[in-house]
């Protein structure tokens, strides 16, 4: 049963306190929640509330606190550089790999990729790329959202990515395989930062895989295969979640 709940109200509580939340009335009343029913409410950086709803109203409900959990970030953090491609199709990537487990995602604009038009397009996009993240939050049952970053040139989220422990490009043509490389990492140490780039449809630029390289860039091999940009970020992802936390250590 779906008790878990996205909130955008700040609460400042404490157990036994009632509190007036507006931003999940449309969503208790979809999901035929009832007085007396208890709920689960995420602020996306890490704090649990637990609830019981006192009172349905038309256009906020009242909620009994009745205990609170902060959880702590893990110490792995995964950053995804994606190109922006067709609209729907980024939709869907952003919510799988936020589903996942990436800490931040960072849209980039490459030689390949789709361009956006203007400020007001970007911000658009932002605001929808935001409630997928906190959807798959919820979905997913983790304790933090993705933060989806503002989209940046290519030679910028090289800059971005200059003091990260793995800085890792994906290329078909690349020797040295992504397991490999993970392989090779100590994913034990205290803070960890590791950022995979992902290619447009038609890969990057010879001249963009140039640039990686004076950034400090590794290239790494997917697969034996061609992948589209869905499906390279999605395996990109998977191993390194799986490699990161392959102790049973998952990320909240």
């Amino acid at each position: 049963m779906h008790n878990r709940f996205y909130i955008d109200e700040k609460i400042e509580g404490y157990p036994g306190k009632e509190i007036v939340l507006e931003s999940i009335s449309a969503h208790i009343k979809a999901f035929r929640k009832k007085m007396g029913d208890e709920i689960k409410l995420y602020d996306g950086l890490g704090t649990v509330y637990s609830g019981k709803i006192l009172k349905i109203a038309k256009k906020n409900i009242n909620i009994e606190l009745i205990s609170s959990k902060k959880y702590s970030e893990n110490n792995i953090k995964i950053y995804l550089f994606l190109p922006l491609i067709t609209s729907h199709i980024m939709d869907q990537l952003i919510a799988r790999v936020c589903e996942l487990g990436v800490s931040n995602i960072f849209p980039v604009i490459t030689e390949r990729s789709i361009k956006l038009k203007n400020e007001k397009e970007i911000n658009s996009k932002l605001s929808k790329w935001d409630k997928i993240s906190r959807g798959a939050m919820i979905i997913a049952g983790k304790n933090f959202s993705t933060v989806i970053n503002k989209p940046v040139g290519l030679a910028a989220a090289f800059k971005t990515a200059e003091k990260f422990n793995a800085k890792l490009i994906a290329s078909p043509d690349a020797e040295l395989f992504l397991k490999n490389y993970l392989e090779s990492l100590d994913f034990k140490k205290n803070d960890i930062s590791v950022g995979m780039f992902i290619g447009p449809e038609g890969d990057f630029s010879p001249s963009e895989l140039r640039l990686s390289k004076e950034y400090g860039f590794t290239s790494v091999k997917l697969s034996n295969y061609i992948m589209s940009t869905f499906v390279a970020s999605l395996y990109a992802v998977s191993n390194l979640i799986c490699f990161a936390f392959s102790d049973n250590n998952y990320a909240s």
